[in-house]
């Protein structure tokens, strides 16, 4: 796509660089000097060619104008997670770049912003997930051709801390479990099925197998702005959740007696509705919590407990992953790095065992660990 020079002396800036841009109108830009006229023709020409090219005038939409566009779009966003977007646009994002044209955020722009964020206080993690929403936001402007580059990427991020899981053992569960009065099968099931809290508040009696000892988990309950909102499990895909016989058995001593309605819901509130979790935490965990001198556990903890009581019993990293709802193993291997790391420790000794009985007379001092002649250079 050939473009054009003229030369205009009568002009204040007499070189005028023209070309035909993709979407077919003719774009052009005077400059004071012919070299600067025949670099910015050549910069937009190889633009094209490289199918990079964006309409100059795209970018004048502003971030607040975009911003809504974009969560116009965005279908499958949970509830608790749009409205999470929404909050951190509102309380974050347009208060600094709203009225910003999205070609004129910088780089620099974003990185002042995160330091701010830094400096006021906020946690890593809502820095960063202010952050991804702004960059997510800008990517899609680029896929948009509104803008050429996302700004955002490269910026330099607070580090996020590693956080340290809690895990109970079987007799700590046990103990709890006791505690919790009529909440006693929840206990359980949240333990030893590795549930979300939203997947056991939506959980029905249709939904439970006993014979088969398995769960469908089909729903999930998010609380959005003091009501409960019923949608998919977290990772949108429906899931079976296999059950010890003694989990099945309380959940069965639970359900008994209950009526046979499939929508009905397993675990309710006094009231009869759902379970609400702040009500739950006020009248039954709490008190579970510190008669047992388990404080500052949460009921989140009872899924990681899941992961490490399976692991105990020898489950692999890939039936944990389906029984937690993780969309691979390698989510289950990266968020309980430190549950797997003893992992290597048998296999290193069942290396060690099989290498011994090949050389049964050798002793570590040969085995590559002798210490070599230092040679001096003359």
């Amino acid at each position: 796509m050939a473009g054009s020079i003229q030369h205009r002396p009568d002009r204040r800036s007499p070189w005028r660089a023209r070309y035909r841009a993709p979407d077919g109108r003719q774009r052009s830009r005077s400059f004071r000097r012919k070299i600067d006229a025949e670099r910015w023709l050549r910069d937009q020409l190889a633009a094209i060619d490289r199918g990079a090219w964006v309409d100059p005038h795209a970018g004048q939409t502003t971030v607040e104008e975009w911003a809504e566009l974009w969560m116009a779009r965005r279908v499958r966003l949970a509830a608790t997670t749009e409205a999470s977007y929404r909050s951190i646009l509102r309380s974050r994002i347009l208060p600094t770049f709203g009225t910003t044209q999205l070609g004129k955020v910088t780089r620099g722009a974003v990185a002042d912003w995160v330091r701010s964020m830094v400096e006021e206080g906020l946690s890593a993690s809502r820095v960063r997930n202010s952050f991804n929403v702004l960059a997510s936001m800008l990517d899609a402007a680029v896929s948009e051709g509104l803008i050429g580059r996302n700004p955002a990427r490269g910026v330099e991020l607070p580090a996020q801390p590693i956080r340290e899981h809690r895990f109970l053992s079987a007799v700590e569960v046990a103990r709890l479990a006791d505690a919790a009065g009529d909440a006693r099968s929840l206990i359980y099931v949240l333990a030893y099925g590795g549930l979300r809290w939203g997947e056991a508040v939506a959980l029905r009696v249709g939904r439970v197998d006993l014979p088969r000892r398995r769960l469908d988990i089909v729903e999930n309950a998010s609380e959005v702005g003091g009501r409960l909102v019923f949608g998919e499990p977290k990772t949108h895909q429906r899931r079976i959740v296999h059950l010890p016989p003694f989990v099945a058995e309380e959940l069965a001593r639970h359900l008994e007696g209950r009526p046979s309605d499939p929508q009905a819901f397993v675990w309710v509130s006094p009231k009869g509705g759902p379970l609400n979790y702040g009500g739950f935490r006020r009248r039954v965990w709490a008190p579970a919590v510190a008669a047992v001198g388990l404080e500052g556990l949460t009921p989140h903890h009872l899924r990681h407990s899941c992961a490490s009581l399976m692991w105990a019993a020898g489950a692999d990293v890939k039936a944990i992953s389906q029984q937690l709802g993780h969309r691979t193993p390698a989510v289950t291997m990266s968020v309980y790095t430190h549950l797997f790391e003893g992992a290597y420790d048998p296999v290193m000794d069942r290396l060690d065992a099989q290498h011994r009985q090949l050389w049964p007379t050798r002793g570590p001092e040969v085995v590559g660990l002798e210490k070599r002649k230092q040679v001096t250079p003359r």
